[in-house]
């Protein structure tokens, strides 16, 4: 190997990581930044969420009688759109018209297709 393109290489490979590296620590600094003025805020809205308390103990019960709909609404979303078949796989037209296989010095056979 030429040692200007190893030296080259190895040159790109060290910025790449430098730049990873560096997103990654601005990321965690301002992940940091949100942490800690998210606690502020939320000291600052304790007060008034003690004054809310009793509301939100009244919408409870009308949230936890909405369970059941949530539940029914997973359980058709989690369905199977398509019944599950027990045919045979059957290859696409696509393989054989495959570039690959019409290429020269390249094998005429697919594995899986017979023609």
């Amino acid at each position: 190997m030429d040692i200007e393109v190893f030296s080259y290489t190895l040159v790109s490979t060290i910025v790449g990581l430098f730049v990873v590296f560096s997103f990654l620590a601005i990321l965690a600094i301002v992940m940091v930044i949100l942490g800690k003025w998210d606690i502020a805020k939320s000291k600052k809205a304790a007060p008034k969420a003690a004054a809310a308390a009793p509301a939100a103990q009244a919408e409870a019960p009308k949230a936890e009688s909405m369970d059941w709909l949530i539940a029914a609404v997973a359980a058709f979303v989690a369905q199977d759109e398509e019944p599950v078949s027990a045919e045979a796989w059957t290859p696409s037209d696509i393989l054989r018209e495959s570039p690959w296989a019409k290429a020269p010095r390249v094998s005429k056979r697919l594995s899986g297709v017979n023609r």
